[in-house]
């Protein structure tokens, strides 16, 4: 029951921050929510938890980065091209706008 409610949670917070930002896709919030909640730090385990490919992940997270960026890239591995995240500033404020509201 724990994981169920889990998982209405995250898709809960992933609806809320898309009705506030409507420019983020799907796929930006539920990174931006996973970094939140623990679920995973870097893109690769991202992926697996979404249960989705690793390049869709890693294609989310350059249109992500920039300026004003919701995630900061924390380290990078060439070989693997594994990327380790943080919420930057933005997306820490996005998520405290949600949460306040709900």
């Amino acid at each position: 029951m724990k994981d169920e409610t889990a998982a209405g949670d995250f898709i809960d917070r992933v609806e809320a921050i898309r009705q506030q930002e409507t420019y983020l896709s799907p796929l930006a919030a539920g990174i931006v929510v996973a970094l939140s909640m623990d679920i995973a730090s870097d893109s690769r385990s991202l992926a697996k938890a979404l249960g989705i490919a690793h390049a869709l992940v890693l294609r989310e997270i350059s249109l992500m980065t920039g300026p004003a960026t919701l995630v900061n890239i924390r380290a990078r591995d060439a070989r693997t091209q594994r990327t380790h995240l943080i919420l930057s500033e933005k997306g820490t404020s996005i998520l405290a706008a949600i949460t306040l509201k709900t």
